[in-house]
């Protein structure tokens, strides 16, 4: 592994953990100015709270998840939540000692003036702004310093000899695994035209083939030994899940395998980082929530597939390498 590649790494960890003090300024503000914490002042359950206070349920249970994992809230017995005796104390409007009007007006007026500096600091319109696709492609690949070797351990035990990366991205996995392995042919599906155009004009190895298209709706003539999906589970709903999962399995060797490199909104390890990273993709309009070990079991399950490891591989981020098999 390059050095640089785990330079890159560590500072990436670095950044994250710096991050989880904003993820808890986020959810007392957000407990503050919509009068969260008032309302679980008192054990009570998400459905009675979305239900009274006319709030979408499945948000409210995001922000819940990560008061869970900061102490802001606290589990009770029959599924009920209650907020700690600090946050009514401090966090809530009808209290005199509150202090959430600084949060209010941090996140409402500082931060968002803030955040036009990128916009008003460069003069003229010679700004570029990174594509959405490009930029997850891009910070896709720093998670490569740490998964690869266990990637490339497990192509050395299957004995692979053709593998498909699903929704390659730029195809940073298979163009350091094609380097490594120059006997085996690495195929990589990217559905995003433009990632797909720069992905092929990067690509220098004569064992990758990098195409555009709709991973679903692809015939394949011949099968792989292993088959790859990094980072790409949050763009689809459970249905859609079960469909790419059923896909894979079709085109797998008997004894081949799938590894799925994800995060786990109930891993064991990042439950911080994953909980606001399941509140982000909640939120987001083309994202989805996280996978959960319990859907991930069921969606093998649907096809005739078996969860044979399931490991952590960047504990503070949640992410988890699982590895799937055929049943036999």
């Amino acid at each position: 592994m390059a050095v640089n590649d785990l330079r890159k790494m560590w500072h990436a960890r670095k950044w994250m953990k710096q991050t989880e003090p904003f993820l808890m300024t986020w959810h007392a503000h957000l407990g503050y100015s919509l009068n969260l914490f008032s309302y679980f002042k008192k054990p009570t359950t998400v459905e009675e709270v979305a239900s009274k206070h006319q709030l979408d349920e499945v948000l409210l249970k995001r922000w819940v998840d990560v008061g869970l994992t900061v102490g802001h809230l606290k589990k009770k017995r029959r599924n009920k939540v209650k907020s700690s005796r600090q946050m009514v104390t401090y966090l809530t409007k009808t209290s005199k000692r509150s202090v959430g009007i600084l949060l209010e007006e941090m996140f409402e007026l500082h931060i968002p003036t803030l955040l036009t500096y990128k916009h008003e600091l460069p003069k003229g319109d010679h700004q570029e702004k990174t594509p959405v696709a490009n930029m997850v492609a891009e910070t896709s690949t720093l998670l490569e310093a740490v998964t690869l070797p266990k990637v490339a351990s497990r192509l050395n035990k299957q004995k692979s000899k053709r593998v498909l990366d699903v929704g390659c991205g730029l195809g940073g996995y298979i163009k350091k695994l094609a380097e490594q392995f120059p006997s085996i042919q690495f195929h990589g599906i990217e559905i995003d035209q433009d990632v797909c155009q720069r992905a092929n004009d990067e690509n220098g190895y004569k064992n990758v083939t990098i195409e555009q298209g709709d991973f679903k709706d692809m015939p394949f003539q011949q099968p792989y030994e292993t088959v790859m999906m990094n980072n790409i589970l949050y763009y689809f709903t459970l249905v859609e899940r079960i469909a790419l999962i059923k896909k894979a399995a079709d085109v797998l060797k008997r004894k081949g395998e799938l590894m799925i490199i994800t995060p786990l909104a109930d891993g064991k390890h990042g439950r911080r980082f994953a909980s606001a990273f399941n509140s982000f993709m909640t939120a987001h309009k083309d994202m989805n929530a996280l996978p959960t070990k319990k859907e991930l079991q069921y969606i093998a399950k649907q096809a005739n597939l078996k969860i044979v490891e399931e490991r952590a591989l960047i504990k503070e981020g949640g992410w988890y390498l699982i590895r799937l098999k055929r049943k036999t």
